[in-house]
């Protein structure tokens, strides 16, 4: 697989994404910023018990009454602020996937867990590995589903404590299953493929606003990817250097992915838009491993996602994995790897090669990043020590709050 001509050289010029980083982009908002809300439902609270709370719909655009989220069973007094973002939120991932059966197992707003239909798996199988993904992190967690929910899958839900689950529809019978759990709120939504995803996608009256607490306001357009599917990838990137002699040389990923790999880093992309910066994503054959969301270093966020894919597989396998003194993880008491083969998204380039060497070394076999680091030329090499496939997006990802 690959996205070059037949015949030309390997290595597709990455250079210009650095320049993105130093680039201002043209505002085009006015000195006066008038929006109109109209009230939909009040909330149970917001985001703690002592904040009231409701929810509104921007007027202007048809979005909210297409998706038209609403409760079809209430639970303990209705949904708080945070079960409705935590559906929001899963339905940003995936509407990447509306495609194909998937389940996102939201927990404070960003996935735990998450996987996509894999070698036409059930519903119920689908559900099962995104909460198994990080069980312990879905304890109390919010499940979307692409897909209505089937009798088996419902059964599978109660089976732990879930907070609520939304879904386009539920089968005949299943509401019954899920009246046996009274606290359990469950929520219907529509249309997920209107809702915008890629560049040139309509977002005409649609912002994306954070409040800051000091009386501002941040207003920007609504974030859309260029990254449809393969075709869209620099599957060979390539960066020029010059040694101390001043000659040019070339570095150049010598690996194209596999299409399981491209399957999974498109996967792993996707779900990363939906992490909290630094995030850093392994997935493996449409599952998640590890999810290392909202670290202040890049390296930190891939350690703390290679020490959670390590906890979670343990969890798994019910081998305890701590020191009762020290806290120190034993990996070593696992069967198998859990991130061999595995793939890894990055929401931000890598500053330094230490995070690839990490990966490489643990078993992943390919990434997605945006590339545009100083040091590119580096990471291309270690990646290229361990065999590594490494493709670019020449798009970043950052979500913040």
């Amino acid at each position: 697989m690959n996205n070059k001509t037949d015949g030309k050289e390997r290595g597709t010029d990455v250079a210009d994404m650095k320049g993105r980083y130093r680039t201002a982009v043209e505002d085009k908002f006015p000195d006066e910023f008038n929006i109109e809300l109209k009230k939909e439902s009040g909330l149970r609270y917001g985001e703690n018990p002592n904040q009231s709370a409701a929810i509104y719909s921007l007027k202007g655009t048809s979005l909210a009454e297409l998706t038209d989220i609403r409760l079809a069973k209430t639970g303990k007094g209705g949904i708080s602020a945070t079960n409705m973002m935590d559906v929001t939120r899963a339905l940003d991932i995936l509407k990447f996937f509306n495609n194909r059966p998937s389940v996102a197992v939201m927990k404070h707003l960003i996935p735990c867990g998450f996987a996509t239909q894999f070698n036409n798996n059930s519903l119920d199988n689908i559900y099962t590995l995104a909460r198994d993904a990080d069980a312990r992190s879905a304890f109390g967690s919010v499940v979307v589903s692409t897909r209505p929910v089937d009798k088996a899958t419902a059964e599978a839900i109660i089976s732990t404590f879930v907070e609520g689950v939304a879904a386009p529809y539920f089968e005949k019978g299943v509401m019954d299953i899920l009246e046996t759990k009274k606290d359990l709120r469950v929520l219907l939504y529509s249309n997920i493929d209107k809702i915008p995803k890629f560049i040139g996608d309509d977002i005409k009256d649609l912002y994306d606003i954070k409040w800051l607490p000091t009386g501002r306001v941040i207003v920007q357009k609504p974030y859309l990817s260029s990254i449809r599917s393969v075709k869209d990838l620099i599957l060979d990137p390539m960066v020029v250097k010059e040694d101390e002699k001043g000659t040019k040389i070339k570095y150049v990923v010598e690996r194209d992915p596999t299409k399981r790999e491209v399957n999974d880093l498109l996967t792993a992309w996707y779900i990363n838009l939906g992490v909290r910066s630094n995030g850093i994503v392994f997935v493996k054959d449409g599952v998640s491993v590890a999810i290392g969301s909202g670290q202040q270093e890049r390296v930190g966020a891939v350690e703390q996602a290679i020490i959670k894919a390590y906890q979670k597989a343990m969890d798994r396998e019910k081998i305890e994995h701590y020191d009762s003194l020290h806290g120190i993880l034993s990996k070593g008491r696992l069967e198998t790897n859990p991130l061999e083969d595995a793939v890894c998204s990055s929401d931000g380039f890598f500053p330094f090669p230490d995070s690839i060497s990490l990966m490489g070394r643990e078993g992943v076999s390919a990434i997605i990043q945006p590339g545009g680091s100083i040091n590119d030329d580096k990471i291309i090499r270690i990646a290229n020590s361990h065999k590594m496939a490494m493709v670019y997006t020449l798009e970043r990802c950052f979500a913040h709050f």
